[in-house]
């Protein structure tokens, strides 16, 4: 009786450790936070340019704000250009250097007009045998090396009216679209955005009546949607991530939210190469703001998962 009962303890655990093994295999494998890669980074723009000061002038108007929507184009601010600025600009504008090579090519014009009359008395008179032929020889030669200096004077001329129509080009740019400021001083020029984007910031005193240098970073424009955060990785989880792998951003200012992000550069030269330490590479990851709540500078953290069977 009793090896009856033992037998029958026995198949009744058996079965009960049968079940519990078959209700564990049908649940979803967990995740391994442990496998999960950590990194930590700080916000930026995902295209930044700076607005500078192409000539010395003086602030007219400001017409944008910190944080305001710009579009390429669009006017910044205003300023009348320094008069000893206006006065060079007019003077390479009006490209003297080509006043002074049409004066030549006029006279190398005139010159040949003359020897080829002399050519052509001198050949009627060494047909008759009045005029040796060496004279009429070196009058041809004569003609042909005038026309080899006009033809290099020609040259020059083209290639300095290219050079002013290009300069023109240059300077409307970057007075705002028109050439009128240097020939109306009363027409202020425009500073405009390269790009697309927000304003991110203003030079901190700039206001109108402010006398700017020339080359001064009066405005900085960047795209904030998307953003990006850089952060280093080490070199064992390296072969764990690629290009397009999906991430979970967290940042301190801005708790109780995730963000997707996602990895969009991923360097594959060690920041600082060496055999004494581990290698560490830049990684770059992508994160939308289309409410433009994430700011340049945010300090967060990336989560990245490795994918399943990548140790």
């Amino acid at each position: 009786m009793k090896a009856g009962v033992f037998g029958a303890a026995v198949v009744s655990l058996c079965l009960t450790l049968l079940a519990a093994y078959c209700t564990f295999g049908a649940q979803p494998a967990a995740h391994d936070a442990a496998q999960d890669i950590l990194l930590q980074g700080k916000i930026q723009c995902s295209l930044k340019r700076q607005v500078l000061m192409p000539f010395k002038g003086v602030i007219a108007a400001l017409t944008v704000q910190p944080g305001q929507s710009v579009k390429a184009g669009d006017v910044l601010a205003r300023y009348t250009i320094a008069p000893e600025v206006v006065q060079q600009l007019r003077k390479q504008l009006s490209a003297p250097q080509i006043q002074d090579l049409e004066v030549v090519l006029t006279n190398f014009d005139k010159t040949l007009i003359s020897l080829e009359r002399k050519r052509s008395e001198l050949k009627d008179l060494a047909e008759e045998n009045m005029a040796p032929a060496q004279s009429l020889a070196q009058i041809q030669k004569e003609i042909q090396y005038t026309e080899q200096g006009r033809a290099a004077a020609r040259q020059r001329l083209q290639l300095e009216r290219d050079s002013v129509k290009d300069f023109e080009v240059y300077v409307k740019d970057l007075l705002g679209g028109s050439l009128k400021p240097v020939y109306h001083p009363s027409q202020p020029a425009s500073l405009t955005a390269p790009i697309t984007g927000n304003v991110i910031s203003i030079q901190s005193d700039l206001s109108a009546g402010l006398e700017v240098g020339a080359g001064a970073p009066v405005f900085l424009i960047g795209v904030l949607d998307p953003m990006v955060m850089h952060a280093q990785i080490h070199e064992s989880d390296m072969p764990k991530v690629a290009l397009g792998d999906k991430a979970e951003a967290t940042l301190e200012s801005v708790p109780n939210r995730a963000f997707e992000a996602r990895v969009s550069r991923l360097s594959l030269s060690p920041l600082v190469p060496g055999l004494e330490q581990p290698s560490y590479y830049d990684i770059e990851f992508t994160i939308p703001n289309s409410d433009h709540v994430i700011k340049e500078g945010f300090k967060g953290q990336i989560v990245l998962r490795p994918k399943p069977g990548i140790q």
